[in-house]
């Protein structure tokens, strides 16, 4: 029995990091190739021809997965563009100018065919089977392979919103002049709409983004949101990064136990390893790299210059006093 308890408990050991190990992998494995897509376009300064801000309503689908024979409900597609095109500002007088609310937001999002399984199908012999109406190419034989629907009803929630329009014209990698439309929305606030508006005066100039293959397509940045940095970050880079140091302590313990024999300290692993990442690899070879080639944002590039050398020092100055001022 207590075998038993030991092979269990060894299995748990090995399997928690190796599975934590893939999970972190996966995650970047998805993350990263979305940054390189993106960082593949080019910069080139762009001048503003012209820049309009129009109130409008934004809209999401909220859908659920029920079989329905025969749907009469709007189609979403064109109950979405109908009602984004309405004004917030009309809306407001004129209820009747407003997206469609509660049972009159529901809408027909077309075949679709669900994951679950059909049970009834399923204990079904094919012969007494009803006709199968999935329309998905997955879907062959009768109605055994999943639950069905002709139609996925969703419903339409919408709020007000501001979306900008801005002509820039640029020259490319080859000397190309070029022009471009720039679409973006800002939530329901005037002020942050403003802003926005502000930043990207006409006749002001910018760093802007295009895609190699079609220069038609333009952003006015690579960045991407907070949350999902943070999500990386804690994912995906803290944990190699945690294997990584654990790797430089092993290592260092090895070297200074083959050259100076027992005759270190804990300390010294220590110090050693924090000037190697916090004042070496850190300032020189992670922001420094990201301060040359990600073309950052003015605030960003700014935060940098106080961080590579801020960082630089929190690693050397400890581990030399260490070392040397003792």
């Amino acid at each position: 029995m207590a075998d038993r308890w030991e092979i269990l408990g060894f299995m748990i050991v090995v399997s928690l990091p190796l599975g934590g190990l893939a999970f972190f992998s996966y995650e970047a494995f998805l993350f990263i190739p979305t940054i390189a897509r993106h960082y593949n376009y080019i910069p080139a300064r762009m001048t503003v021809l012209q820049m309009d801000v129009f109130p409008r309503h934004c809209c999401h689908l909220a859908c659920f997965c029920d079989e329905v024979d025969n749907p009469s409900a709007e189609n979403c597609d064109a109950m979405r563009r109908r009602s984004e095109a309405l004004s917030p500002v009309i809306c407001s007088t004129n209820t009747s100018a407003c997206p469609p609310t509660g049972s009159a937001a529901v809408c027909n999002a077309g075949p679709f065919c669900c994951d679950s399984c059909n049970a009834t199908c399923l204990v079904m012999p094919p012969a007494v089977a009803p006709s199968c109406k999935c329309p998905c190419p997955t879907c062959s034989g009768g109605c055994s392979c999943c639950r069905h629907v002709e139609a996925r009803l969703c419903r339409l929630f919408c709020n007000p919103c501001y979306r900008t329009e801005i002509s820039v014209a640029f020259h490319d990698r080859h000397g190309t002049a070029r022009t471009a439309n720039i679409s973006n929305y800002v939530p329901d606030n005037a002020v942050d709409a403003q802003d926005y508006a502000n930043d990207f005066a006409v006749n002001s100039t910018f760093l802007g983004f295009y895609k190699p293959s079609d220069p038609s397509i333009v952003h006015t940045s690579r960045g991407f949101a907070v949350n999902r940095w943070v999500g990386f970050v804690f994912l995906a880079a803290l944990p190699f990064f945690l294997i990584g140091l654990a790797i430089t302590v092993l290592l260092i313990g090895f070297i200074l136990k083959s050259a100076l024999g027992t005759r270190y300290s804990g300390k010294t692993v220590f110090w050693t390893t924090w000037l190697i990442w916090i004042g070496i690899i850190w300032p020189f070879l992670i922001l420094l790299l990201i301060l040359e080639l990600s073309y950052p944002t003015p605030r960003a590039k700014t935060a940098l210059r106080v961080l590579i050398p801020l960082i630089a020092c929190i690693g050397w100055f400890p581990s030399l006093y260490y070392f040397f001022g003792r």
